[in-house]
């Protein structure tokens, strides 16, 4: 299920604050995280994001077994921008777990409004019980997702 989240703020000032290492670090300790490093890169229309993030996460019983509530990820977002504004795919990887996230995301707009997107996908390579821990690790990414947009909003608000 695609995140989705309208701002009224102009798409250049939407996108200054993504591409704001400061900012992402900001958001990450504000929503709780553990540590969270940050490095951006920009060149004629293309945008790389690169986070290193330890989280902590409350897996349900069935998984606690194989995942540590502690958790180390590597986010990886190349963005390219379009005549409507970016587009971008993004890569998460989970130290030490066999799941991969990876994800859709979109930036469009104009000078008095733009809408973010994001689209998670999740897979899991353990035999039994891969099919719970993609429904719980997209569950998660998705509220993440969406703890992240409001941060973004009320920053852009104030």
């Amino acid at each position: 299920m695609a995140v989705t989240r309208k701002f009224n703020q102009p798409l250049a000032t939407v996108w200054a604050l993504m591409c704001d290492p400061d900012f992402r670090v900001e958001r990450c300790l504000a929503l709780g995280e553990h540590s969270a490093e940050c490095d951006v890169t920009e060149d004629e229309g293309v945008a790389t994001v690169v986070m290193n993030r330890v989280v902590s996460r409350d897996p349900p019983s069935v998984l606690k077994k194989i995942f540590n509530p502690k958790q180390s990820l590597m986010f990886t977002e190349n963005w390219k921008e379009t005549a409507d504004g970016w587009v971008g795919r993004m890569q998460i990887d989970i130290k030490g777990q066999p799941v991969t996230i990876t994800a859709e995301m979109s930036l469009t707009g104009d000078d008095s409004a733009c809408v973010y997107t994001v689209d998670h996908r999740c897979k899991a390579k353990i035999p039994l019980v891969g099919g719970k821990v993609e429904k719980f690790v997209l569950s998660q990414t998705d509220d993440g997702a969406a703890d992240e947009l409001n941060y973004l909003e009320k920053k852009l608000d104030a």
